[in-house]
């Protein structure tokens, strides 16, 4: 029996008002400063982090400029600014893919900021960040896993320790599925809220049931690249992951069964990490 391919659905194509060099400049430290402090963005944290080579009046009036479009929003009218979906997307179409393609494995995403022990998320709450020397061991680990269920449950635990997000690791073609790192995205201060909190168990619930109907429902295609592919919020076939992100791409295992990976958390989440960890994964089996 020929194994199935697993077919990952296209992200939305969305019509985008064009932006000036220095919007985009702006846009994109803005999000990478909400990513890393979760509070919105004021004009002169901008200018003064990201050495900005505008006035922070100048920056401000753009910031507006990019509310007004729909990139950035104000939770409340005395505080700065915050990504929205298009903001973010516009951040991954076009900000990131000027940039040269990192992989953990490879590039290390800075050893330093692997190696380090960050207190800098809101609330204080410390996130261990293992060695480089752990990450080697990790992936050796992986490389040399014996079983199909040995590989998936060691893929997804340290995808979920790199990307501090919750990850689904699966061959559909086995039924075999593995989830990690739901304790700590659960943290994510957007999970403060109860209702959330309960609404995201409620989707980790089904993750694995909806992967294996997207894969089934288009079994008839081409099959997928294995390039991953980014869903934020309303863009995701998944109607219970609307009010989060999805990375999602097909990978290669050892054993010769095509795995689904897919990696679930907050719009806020570190998309340039989270991209260059599916791209180790993807390097190690090529």
């Amino acid at each position: 029996m020929t194994a199935n391919r697993a077919i990952i659905p296209s992200v939305p194509i969305l019509r985008m008002p064009q932006l000036t060099e220095r919007q985009q400049h702006i846009l994109a430290a803005v999000v990478r400063e909400y990513v890393e402090r979760a509070e919105p963005v004021a004009s002169a944290e901008l200018v003064a982090k990201y050495r900005l080579p505008y006035s922070p009046a100048t920056v401000r009036n753009e910031l507006v400029a990019l509310d007004e479009a729909g990139f950035l929003m104000q939770p409340h009218t005395s505080a700065g600014r915050v990504p929205t979906d298009r903001g973010y997307r516009f951040f991954i179409n076009h900000s990131l893919e000027r940039e040269p393609a990192r992989s953990t494995r490879f590039a290390r995403l800075d050893s330093a900021r692997l190696a380090e022990t960050s207190a800098r998320r809101a609330g204080g709450r410390s996130v261990r960040r293992a060695s480089e020397a752990e990450f080697d061991a990790a992936f050796a680990a992986l490389a040399s896993a014996e079983t199909p269920a040995e590989f998936l449950k060691q893929a997804s635990r340290l995808m979920a320790e790199l990307t501090q997000n919750a990850v689904l690791a699966g061959i559909p073609d086995e039924d075999l599925f593995y989830k990690s790192g739901i304790g700590a995205v659960m943290q994510e201060p957007e999970f403060a809220e109860v209702p959330l909190l309960r609404e995201f168990s409620a989707l980790l619930d089904v993750l694995d049931d909806e992967i294996e109907r997207m894969v089934a429902a288009r079994l008839g295609e081409r099959a997928a690249p294995t390039e991953p592919r980014v869903f934020i919020g309303r863009e995701n076939p998944i109607p219970e992951a609307r009010r989060y992100s999805m990375i999602i791409s097909a990978c290669e295992t050892p054993f010769g069964k095509e795995g689904v990976f897919a990696l679930i958390g907050p719009t806020r989440m570190d998309y340039e990490r989270n991209l260059a960890v599916f791209r180790s994964l993807r390097e190690l089996f090529a």
